[in-house]
């Protein structure tokens, strides 16, 4: 692929020129050092506010001065670290969220709940502005929180995470790399073993999918075997329920193969023994499921057939941003995206501003839309159907992992959006084709 460095370089572009002002020094912060912010999202279909539950510091690193301001802005929530007096941008990410799914099933509509949230940055060494913004669906902004951080205060606790057994599954060769963290989940103590072998077979079906193949030897894995009471999982449709460290189970939002869970404080607990850029959940399981959500993390299970695969589609939901390009399968969202706006996945459009997206990729002889027709099986086009709906919204690729087990691996467009994000995350300055 001859375009990873034109994509990254339009969308620092696109962060560059949006307005904000960027302050990348880096004695702003030690970056040796975290600081996490545990929020709750609270709403129903109609709002939601956020509020701060607990800030934590700790020893660990979950960015480079290189890594400042993504220019991922996949998610529809995002947070900003600015300096007080200047307002020059120090720190940024997007990210979505459980709360944000939720808001598009019916339930939301009658009654309010609450999610769990995690962010975290490196730590500021002086006071800082948060401001943690929302997209609604119509694409007018919402600010959820702004306020002064100061890592210093006395709200801010000292975090000191518990030790769990852990093993490096795979080993960068290069100095910068990305970190994959996998944790284990319903799995006993006396069952770290089987953890780890599921995590190896796991992580060997991630590094031989494209683009993952030809970058592993900037990608780190690690396995953190943290012990559950019980074996297992919740489903709830067979009513079975499992003492497990994170309460993971099937039938999320309705869907009985959306595995998840809402514990996602106790999960960054233990992912801060480590270094993780993305962390995913292994389910002792064998049964078919999963789930991903943007910078938040991904979950699936262990020994089904099928849990490579659905590791590699999960994780393109949770480390790459991705959407789901699907519009026939089994879905409770009511008109999950806004056909008057772009989407803020990469591999869709609703053709509002297709320049934006995946054109650059276009034959001058490829119609937009496309249709579905044999002439068109193997070529980047602009095909309706996905994002859940039939109508209205595109996607790139006649057939691809985002939409089916049955591919044979990511289209151009996914595989380009996932090596960008494994170049910036490996925080490697010279950007390579491949």
């Amino acid at each position: 692929m001859r375009v990873v460095s034109r994509i990254l370089s339009a969308l620092f572009l696109s962060v560059l020129f949006s307005g904000v002002k960027v302050d990348s020094d880096s004695p702003n912060f030690d970056w040796s050092r975290t600081l996490r912010v545990d929020l709750v999202l609270a709403g129903n279909s109609q709002y939601q506010k956020a509020y701060v539950a607990a800030i934590k510091r700790y020893t660990g690193s979950v960015a480079s001065p290189n890594q400042a301001v993504s220019p991922f802005e996949y998610g529809d929530y995002s947070f900003t670290l600015s300096d007080i007096n200047t307002g020059d941008t120090l720190f940024l990410r997007s990210f979505s969220t459980l709360f944000e799914e939720w808001q598009a099933l019916d339930e939301a509509k009658e009654r309010e709940r609450a999610f769990q949230e995690t962010i975290e940055m490196p730590l500021p060494l002086k006071k800082v502005k948060l401001a943690l913004d929302y997209r609604r669906k119509d694409g007018s902004p919402d600010r959820l929180i702004d306020e002064v951080l100061d890592s210093g205060n006395y709200f801010v606790s000292e975090f000191i995470p518990d030790r769990h057994p852990e093993r490096i599954i795979h080993k960068a060769t290069n100095s910068a790399s990305v970190n994959f963290l996998f944790l284990a989940e319903g799995y006993r103590a006396e069952e770290a073993e089987l953890f780890y072998n599921d995590a190896a077979k796991l992580s060997q079906v991630l590094l031989d999918t494209e683009p993952y193949k030809s970058y592993r030897n900037a990608i780190n894995i690690r396995a953190i075997a943290v012990p559950s009471a019980e074996s297992g999982y919740d489903d709830p449709n067979q009513n079975v329920w499992k003492n497990t460290r994170f309460s993971s189970g099937f039938n999320t939002f309705g869907v009985e193969r959306y595995l998840e869970t809402e514990a996602c404080w106790d999960i960054y607990d233990v992912a801060a023994q480590a270094p993780h850029d993305h962390i995913i959940l292994i389910v002792n399981s064998d049964k078919y499921g999963g789930g991903g959500v943007f910078n938040h993390f991904s979950i699936v299970t262990a020994a089904h057939p099928m849990s490579g695969v659905v590791l590699v589609h999960e994780m393109g939901h949770g480390f790459g941003g991705l959407g789901d390009e699907y519009f026939n399968g089994e879905s409770t969202y009511n008109n999950f995206y806004n056909k008057q706006i772009e989407p803020r996945q990469p591999n869709l459009t609703t053709l509002v501003d297709f320049d934006s997206k995946w054109k650059h990729l276009l034959a001058e002889d490829i119609p937009v839309p496309t249709p579905a027709r044999a002439q068109y099986k193997n070529v980047t086009a602009v095909f309706e159907g996905g994002g859940y709906q039939r109508k209205g919204v595109y996607r790139p690729a006649m057939e691809c992992r985002m939409r089916t087990n049955e591919a044979e691996g990511f289209c151009e467009v996914c595989k380009e959006v996932l090596a960008a994000s494994l170049e910036f995350f490996s925080d490697r300055k010279a950007i390579r084709d491949y």
